[in-house]
């Protein structure tokens, strides 16, 4: 057997061996070292993402991080509430009978669950007579979210599941291995506005990536809602610490 001949045989047995598991392992560590917060498995209603990669606001990070706002918000009800409260320093507030008014949820577990939640954690105050107000505002602790869905082989199937992560994510890719981006429609992808990565996993390298154009998340629930999966306090304090 010649040269050329054992690193094809070569190549068909790593690929053959090769799980997406392997892949997106050595994806994140790719990533990692670029210098991005990673996070595996991110579900936020719409499908799971493989991989998301976060860039974070030093500023709101230690915003945050000074209010001692450490506990992650794990509903979407949580940003709802946030988008209707006025800020502490606006000299308004709003009534629980207000509140009440634009959400879906009973009076019992507004008052008992989600804002005594809230208030507990410090991220809002309750005022005389049933007023509530924000504490600093509330803002998102991403500049920027990076959702990828990887495949070995179903680059359609792939498609569909990336384009459903543009509910939370600012852009979102198709990540394959190298000798599988001839099989690929590129213009399925241009239509959708999905990027497409061709990862070496072998050499731990990307060997092309075609960018997308950066956008807003359609559902603004969900992205402030996968910005708490990754929030940790020391997360925090390095942000700004660098």
């Amino acid at each position: 057997m010649g040269y050329g001949s054992f690193e094809t045989g070569f190549i068909m047995w790593y690929n053959f061996n090769m799980s997406e598991k392997d892949f997106v392992d050595r994806l994140e560590i790719f990533f990692q070292q670029m210098g991005y917060i990673t996070k595996r498995e991110l579900d936020v209603g719409y499908g799971v993402a493989d991989l998301v990669l976060f860039k974070l606001n030093p500023e709101k990070c230690l915003i945050r991080y000074k209010n001692k706002q450490f506990k992650r918000l794990d509903s979407e009800q949580y940003f709802r509430i946030f988008e209707l409260l006025p800020d502490e320093n606006s000299g308004r507030s709003i009534s629980f009978e207000r509140i009440i008014e634009n959400v879906n949820v009973s009076k019992t577990y507004l008052k008992y669950k989600i804002l005594k939640r809230l208030e507990e954690d410090g991220f809002i105050k309750k005022m005389n007579n049933d007023f509530y107000v924000k504490i600093n505002g509330w803002m998102p602790l991403a500049e920027e979210i990076i959702a990828i869905e990887a495949k070995l082989k179903d680059w359609r199937r792939g498609v569909i599941q990336a384009n459903r992560y543009k509910s939370f994510a600012h852009k979102s890719y198709l990540a394959m291995p190298p000798e599988k981006g001839h099989i690929i429609d590129r213009q399925q992808l241009k239509k959708y506005n999905i990027g497409l990565m061709l990862f070496n996993a072998e050499e731990t390298s990307m060997q092309s990536m075609n960018r997308v154009k950066k956008q807003c998340p359609t559902n603004i629930y969900k992205y402030n809602f996968a910005t708490e999966f990754i929030l940790q306090k020391q997360i925090l304090k390095n942000q700004f610490a660098n």
